[in-house]
């Protein structure tokens, strides 16, 4: 196919000397051979409100006469993204953190005799500090991606029907509410593919994911690590505070994405009820008519990817408290066999656990595992360590008053059964911060081996040593 491009500039000291809003037929049509465009493009820069502005994110184009075009840009990869297409159309342009506001997008005429002109326009634009809360649950934020599976732990089931709006999102999202039949394994897509637009299995079960990019993009990977599915995906109508609906997830790129009893039927619009760091819930109601108790479609989702996300939350005002767990074992602190399995086992049931403090009362008859033989405050059920996003950590008694307060930071580990992060701390930071039987030794490095939203396992092994199973101290922690 034969190409010509021409380069067009719109930068902030073009704008200035015309009205800032637009870019009217600003390319030559003499200097185009005379079958390459017949017409001409007319595009305006907007605000969200749609009021002309300098550094505007939104865009609507025009063609007279009427032309098919095509508007697009380059993702990171060099991988093109169409961005509208149409006689006429909107889009936004809304690079990542930190990116040049100088911004280039293409606009792409294609000829009858199939020759191609591709116009260049680069405008300034306003780039974003910080993510979108809602952006950042998605994608994390301090990661650029986040990675999302089928979530199991609510009632089995990940993909099904129930009755719609049964309840808050919050019901459905962590309980199920309202469910009336969901698939619970990989077995089940063999017997549901009359669900699937082509009556065939790509390999979305349960060990598929699919990715999240702050670029905007949503990426569906098949248990063998292939992508097969991937499109632009945004939010609309946001809020966290919704009893119901927080928000639309649009996007034709989800594990399954499939309405129930549709004959194929993939919505690319679903409701967000449910959205934390770790979890996502998304509906669909039968036909899109959202009626009280008609049939609905649900997609279970959680993340273990974000771990910054997970235990501290987002931006440099995140802030969040940790005190003591004892659901998983009793024991909240105490020693175990290093690495008897994976970290998860250790974080869910207690895994290789040898002996712990089950109460408050427990600690007094541990001082020989302190620095100095002295009671603080954090052996109460009450007592929590605070991180916040500006990276200090602050260590609380149970009536609040603080201990001892520092710097912590957080590696991830990708790939790891063991642990998915090492916390770094200041010495004496997180609650009963003594490694046991060391004679009041207060570790700096920690291993993260179970991370949700609610609930954090540190492990520290003896001196430090890593030796698979021998002594290990063990802190069970949930959110406050």
């Amino acid at each position: 196919m034969k190409k010509t491009i021409f380069f067009l500039m719109a930068a902030a000291g073009i704008l200035t000397a015309c009205d800032p809003s637009q870019s009217e037929k600003d390319f030559d049509p003499v200097s185009l051979a005379a079958n390459d465009v017949d017409g001409a493009i007319t595009i305006t820069q907007t605000d969200a409100n749609g009021s002309p502005a300098a550094d505007g994110n939104y865009f609507t184009y025009t063609t007279n006469p009427a032309t098919m075009v095509s508007v697009f840009n380059y993702l990171s990869d060099g991988s093109e993204n169409q961005l509208a297409r149409g006689f006429s159309g909107s889009f936004s342009i809304k690079p990542k953190r930190g990116s040049d506001p100088n911004q280039t997008f293409y606009v792409r005429f294609v000829n009858s005799d199939n020759s191609e002109v591709i116009l260049t326009k680069t405008y300034n634009v306003y780039v974003q500090q910080e993510l979108d809360p809602e952006i950042r649950l998605l994608a994390s934020d301090a990661y650029g991606k986040k990675i999302w599976k089928w979530d199991t732990s609510i009632t089995g089931a990940f993909w099904g029907n129930m009755g719609y709006q049964p309840g808050d999102g919050a019901s459905v999202g962590l309980t199920g509410n309202g469910q009336w039949w969901g698939m619970t394994s990989d077995e089940d897509f063999a017997g549901q593919l009359q669900h699937s637009h082509d009556g065939a299995y790509h390999g979305e079960g349960l060990n598929a994911w699919m990715e999240f990019s702050d670029e905007g993009i949503s990426t569906c990977y098949n248990e063998n690590g292939e992508a097969y599915m991937s499109a632009p995906f945004t939010v609309t109508e946001y809020n966290p505070n919704a009893e119901w609906r927080k928000g639309w997830l649009n996007t034709t790129a989800i594990l399954w994405p499939y309405e129930i009893n549709s004959g194929g039927n993939i919505p690319g619009k679903y409701e967000i009820v449910y959205l934390t760091a770790d979890k996502m819930c998304l509906v669909y109601p039968d036909g899109g008519s959202q009626g009280s108790w008609g049939e609905a479609t649900f997609w279970h989702f959680c993340s273990n990817s974000d771990i910054e996300g997970m235990a501290v939350g987002y931006g440099k005002d995140a802030s969040k408290d940790w005190t003591w767990d004892p659901s998983v074992t009793g024991a909240v602190w105490g020693n175990m066999g290093y690495q008897p399995g994976d970290g998860a086992s250790v974080g869910m049931t207690g895994n290789g656990q040898w002996w712990g403090c089950t109460s408050e009362e427990d600690f007094a008859g541990q001082l020989q595992h302190s620095n100095d033989g002295a009671l603080h405050g954090d052996e109460s059920f009450d007592a929590f360590f605070t991180l916040d996003g500006e990276g200090n950590i602050t260590r609380h008694a149970g009536d609040g008053s603080v201990i001892n307060k520092g710097t912590f930071s957080i590696d991830k580990v990708d790939g790891d059964s063991w642990k998915v992060a090492t916390l770094n701390t200041s010495a004496g930071t997180i609650l009963w911060p003594f490694e046991i039987n060391s004679g009041g030794n207060m570790p700096t490095w920690f291993d993260v081996v179970y991370l949700t939203g609610d609930k954090m396992t540190l492990v520290y092994p003896d001196g430090g040593s890593q030796a698979s199973w021998g002594e290990a101290s063990f802190w069970h922690f949930k959110a406050k």
